[in-house]
Order: C-alpha cells, then sequence, then structure tokens
C-alpha cells in the first residue's frame, strides 16, 4: 500500500510539475485517496459503498437547497408575510451518530429549517413556514434519510 501511495505522490509531482506547498499536499490527499480506493483495505473499509451514497446524495441536496431558497425568497418578497412557524420533534431512524449530523446539518443548511438540537433518535426543527408542508416527518425527516 505504501508503495503504491509514493508511487502516485511521484506521477503527481511528475504532471504538475510543481514543488509548491500547496500542490504537495493536494498531491498528498489525492494519492493517498485513489490508495485507499484501489486497494483490499477500500473493501473493508467500504468506502466505494460510501462514495456511491454521497453521489447519490449531492445532486438531491443541490435540487433541495435551490427549491427552498426560491421557498425562501417568495416569503420575504411577498407583500404579505404571514408565516406560521413552529418547532416541531422530528424521529430518525437512522442508526449511525455521522449519518444523523449529516441529517441535521442538510436541514440547518437548507432555507427555511434549523435544527435546534439533536439527542439520540429527537431532532428538534424549527420550521420557517409550516403552511405547505402537511407532515414534516415525511417532508423533511424521509426524505432526506432516503438518500443518507
Amino acid at each position: 500500500m505504501i508503495s503504491k501511495f509514493i508511487l502516485l505522490f511521484i506521477v503527481w509531482i511528475a504532471l504538475t510539475n510543481s514543488f509548491e506547498i500547496q500542490e504537495l499536499l493536494v498531491g498528498v490527499v489525492v494519492a493517498f485517496v485513489v490508495t485507499l480506493l484501489f486497494t483490499d483495505k477500500a473493501k473493508s473499509l467500504n468506502l466505494i459503498a460510501v462514495i456511491k451514497k454521497y453521489l447519490k446524495f449531492i445532486p438531491f441536496f443541490i435540487k433541495e437547497l435551490i427549491s427552498s431558497n426560491i421557498e425562501v425568497a417568495k416569503i420575504v418578497l411577498s407583500k404579505d408575510i404571514k408565516l406560521d412557524s413552529k418547532i416541531v420533534p422530528l424521529k430518525t431512524t437512522l442508526e449511525n451518530d455521522y449519518d444523523k449530523l449529516l441529517l441535521s446539518n442538510s436541514i440547518t443548511l437548507t432555507p427555511g429549517t434549523l435544527t435546534l438540537h439533536l439527542e439520540g433518535d429527537e431532532i428538534l426543527v424549527h420550521i420557517l413556514d409550516t403552511k405547505d408542508i402537511d407532515n414534516p416527518q415525511k417532508d423533511i425527516i424521509e426524505k432526506f434519510e432516503k438518500y443518507i
């Protein structure tokens, strides 16, 4: 594994033709990740499955981010701002702490919602406007969980 890493790092230096510190640091990271992906340890770490999961999650999250930005912009730009804000306790079925953290951060990064507290399988979420949300558990949590 170390020999593969060194070889990839040397190839990186040859391709970039640079010894600047930022180029070398990026080369170390790239060589390390590629080495992990193409060794037997990658299968035991299940890195390929994790990467596939995130490749599905990122487009979904970007779509949610854009659509929620548009919804919040409509609220802000409307003449009559009548909000139905609520703080709602929601349950997650995710078991991994990292996945729960990703879920709560995704909720916070999406405009119009904010994760206030995460403990165990309960997430306390502030929703800016609940008029268009019939079932927050389904419309927020389950939608994200499907991709996480």
